[in-house]
């Protein structure tokens, strides 16, 4: 059961990758999103089984939010990505993630202090959802099609 916990709170291993392995998770996630189309249940319930495996994944690795653990960011990736059609949206919304993945502006950087798995998914959960909404009226005024 480890290892299964341990690939998918890897995602898939690429939390492994020597650098920026939040960004190589990000970046797979996205390719997995652009041929997946997830709906915002399947979205939901892959977020719940996250706080699961984020919490294993730190009892796995002996450390809170360890730089190993990209599940969190598979799923701040898919909100980013919902419904999105073309490949600038998807661009786009792979740099705004990372931004706000990366710098946590405020109230981001307040959802870490959350226990266990339930602090390592909502900051990265914000970072998706807020993306998704830049995205949404950017789309809305025309700004970007």
């Amino acid at each position: 059961m480890k290892i299964f916990i341990k690939f998918l709170a890897t995602g898939f291993y690429s939390g492994f990758f020597p650098y920026f392995p939040g960004t190589v998770g990000s970046l797979l996630a996205f390719i997995i999103a652009w041929f997946l189309k997830l709906d915002l249940l399947s979205i939901f319930l892959l977020s719940i089984l996250g706080v699961y495996l984020c919490t294993q994944g730190e009892l796995l690795f002996q450390k809170h939010d360890c730089s190993h653990i990209v599940y969190d960011e598979f799923c701040g990736a898919f909100c980013a990505a919902w419904q999105l059609s073309s490949l600038p949206q998807f661009i786009i919304a792979f740099v705004l993630f990372r931004f706000f993945d990366i710098v946590k502006p405020v109230p981001i950087n307040n959802l870490q202090a959350l226990p266990r798995g339930w602090g390592v998914m909502a900051d990265d959960l914000a970072a998706g959802i807020i993306t998704r909404l830049l995205l949404a009226v950017f789309i809305y005024f025309g700004i970007m099609s």
